[in-house]
């Protein structure tokens, strides 16, 4: 039966430069497909392991909650933050996840005809968020390590600009910037702009790279966004957070849903802070000695990828043909990894850092299917 159209003049027309979501293969339909029942997937940056013991356990015993709407203000949750990164709690803001924070900062700071400068290929939410609400996303290509080029983007900063964008490190290049160059990009920002600084990965640092908590200790007026989805190994419940000064979560909470943060998921990421220094470290050590492997292996097999601070990794294959060739070969053999074209790099993959098996069985299946590859274009 077909549907009669919408109205003219309905939907927004900025929405028409806006590309949905182009979701991956879930493990139970590529198990479906392929007939294989151990499907690895390393397409989507989750953390291989599952959330903390303490923070099972406190989703269990909040079960008998669920009758009730969730606490608005996640005041738990914010002063648990707050205490584990150091950064006043008036100056915390919980969310449904990174994406959610991001929609939610494009629609209280951009309006049309603004615009907001972003290193390019990344993080493709901080461009739709600006498209959405009608402003100019300026994309600044990154240096040639796959970091932000910030002497570029601040050379991208017009009257216009609203907000700045460094996603580090960078998704889906994996590369973080340098964190006293950070510091001195911070200060050159013109007073008009608003920095942001998007730290997913931040724990994968190991405490070596920059600290968005520090910035905002020392009275930077900028935006922080992190999130419990990766090595916290929370990313079904969909829980981040932001660090902003306190005027502009005010503004923000105009546009919140008001219980945009579930019982579950400030439970467990309540649980997960109180464990973090327990487990943590032992998550941080695995990853970069498996992302030091699988770089290697990669390189041997002469695909290298760039180097990463992040917990996958990303490689160039040539040409698009290619990237997509190396995809649909990985499916077919029960491995499921990243096409990076909606990140803005067509030519590109990503893989995520597994466990050491998982890892095994990647490479294994890759050094296969790229055999049978044609040569690049």
């Amino acid at each position: 039966m077909s549907e009669p159209p919408l109205p003219h003049g309905l939907v927004r027309p900025s929405l028409s430069a806006v590309e949905p979501y182009e979701p991956g293969r879930p493990i139970s339909a590529v198990r479906l497909e392929s007939g294989i029942q151990e499907v690895v997937k390393l397409a989507s940056n989750e953390g291989p392991f599952p959330p903390f013991p303490a923070a099972q356990q406190a989703i269990s015993e909040s079960i008998s909650q669920l009758r009730m709407y969730p606490d608005p203000g996640a005041w738990i949750l914010r002063d648990a933050i707050s205490q584990h990164a150091r950064v006043p709690v008036d100056l915390v803001q919980p969310g449904n996840g990174v994406d959610s924070l991001i929609k939610l900062l494009c629609m209280t700071v951009l309006d049309p005809g603004d615009e907001m400068v972003m290193g390019w290929p990344s993080f493709p939410s901080w461009r739709q968020g600006a498209l959405i609400m009608g402003a100019s996303p300026v994309l600044v290509p990154l240096t040639a390590d796959g970091a932000y080029d910030l002497d570029g983007l601040l050379a991208a900063i017009t009257p216009r600009t609203k907000m700045v964008v460094v996603v580090s490190p960078n998704n889906p290049t994996g590369a973080a910037v340098d964190a006293a160059a950070l510091t001195a990009f911070l200060d050159r920002v013109p007073g008009h702009v608003l920095p942001v600084l998007d730290e997913a990965y931040y724990e994968y640092m190991g405490g070596t790279g920059h600290n968005g908590a520090k910035e905002m200790r020392n009275g930077r007026p900028m935006v922080v966004t992190r999130t419990f989805s990766k090595i916290f190994g929370l990313a079904g419940l969909r829980v981040g957070y932001m660090f902003a000064p306190t005027a502009l979560i005010s503004e923000i909470g105009k546009v919140r849903n008001v219980f945009d943060v579930n019982t579950l998921a400030k439970t467990a990421a309540t649980a997960s802070l109180a464990h973090a220094s327990q487990y943590l470290p032992d998550r941080v050590a695995l990853n970069a000695g498996e992302r030091t492997r699988v770089s290697a292996r990669l390189t041997a097999l002469g695909t290298p990828p760039l180097p990463s601070d992040g917990n996958f990794v990303y490689v160039d294959m040539g040409d698009g043909v290619r990237a997509g060739a190396i995809v649909d070969a990985l499916l077919a053999r029960g491995i499921i990894i990243r096409p990076t074209r909606a990140f803005g790099a067509p030519t590109g993959v990503r893989v995520t850092i597994g466990l050491p098996a998982e890892n095994d069985r990647f490479l294994s299946e890759y050094a296969v299917a790229l055999a049978e590859l044609p040569a690049p274009s």
